[in-house]
């Protein structure tokens, strides 16, 4: 294995390790100004990783750069205590901040950046596109974005109401509390169709998950050793690889 070839493999292992998925178990409900900006400041020195991403995917022209915006949007997922009908429970805990990154042929990129069991911000996944920015955009002073993961909703949050963000139509946070109790109390950890695995049940752990997929939230699993034991196993294969053409091949 030559040394280019080396290096690819590490960077590689190294950026699925960066982009892997964070639990969200370590998502904390109360955030603020402070945490914006200290959201924002993990995607520092992130171009590269986002170069190579925009790179690898299928509609990849050439060589782009990358600028990435300055706000941070606060994503809130649907509460399984609100679900479960818990007193005072809101719609929404806080999953994650959305950070929009644009590539110099217009296409766009959202950074997670979520805030580990250590305190610390860190980015958690990058996916394609700039939903939750339009979104975000779209809501009024003092709005919370809130996402329905299972059906891939979305919906503004304020004064009491939860108002679709793809429809304009509007209920009650009562009624909709009502609404996405029948839907998922029935499938909360611990039910019979969470025993079962039935499309996963409704995860109270992995809050954070790839949008859009229309799907029930997974099931419960952590992540973090995932994205190491793939690196781990690239620098074996790839160390093991060098050393034999070191052999071969000697200076």
């Amino acid at each position: 294995m030559s040394r280019r070839a080396l290096v690819l493999a590490v960077l590689t292992g190294a950026a699925l390790l960066m982009t892997a998925p964070v639990s969200g178990a370590a998502q904390a409900a109360g955030i603020s100004s402070a945490d914006a900006s200290a959201a924002h400041s993990a995607t520092a020195g992130f171009q590269d990783v986002l170069v190579r991403f925009f790179a690898q995917a299928p509609d990849a022209q050439g060589p782009v750069t990358v600028q990435i915006e300055p706000d941070a949007h606060p994503v809130y997922e649907l509460s399984p205590d609100f679900v479960a009908g818990k007193a005072n429970a809101t719609p929404g805990d806080f999953a994650y901040f959305a950070i929009l990154a644009r590539a110099s042929d217009g296409r766009t990129a959202t950074l997670w950046s979520v805030r580990g069991a250590d305190g610390t911000w860190q980015i958690g996944n990058i996916a394609s596109g700039d939903v939750e920015a339009g979104y975000a955009r779209k809501l009024l002073a003092g709005a919370q974005l809130l996402h329905e993961p299972q059906v891939d909703a979305w919906y503004a949050v304020r004064d009491g109401r939860v108002t679709s963000l793809s429809d304009g139509t509007a209920v009650t946070v009562d009624g909709y509390q009502r609404t996405v109790e029948a839907r998922y109390a029935d499938k909360l950890p611990g039910s019979l169709y969470a025993r079962d695995g039935e499309a996963g049940g409704y995860d109270s752990t992995s809050q954070v998950m790839p949008r859009g997929d229309g799907g029930p939230a997974p099931s419960g699993h952590d992540t973090g050793w995932l994205p190491l034991l793939i690196l781990v196993g690239v620098l074996a294969v790839s160390g093991a690889g060098y050393v034999l053409h070191l052999r071969r091949h000697p200076a």
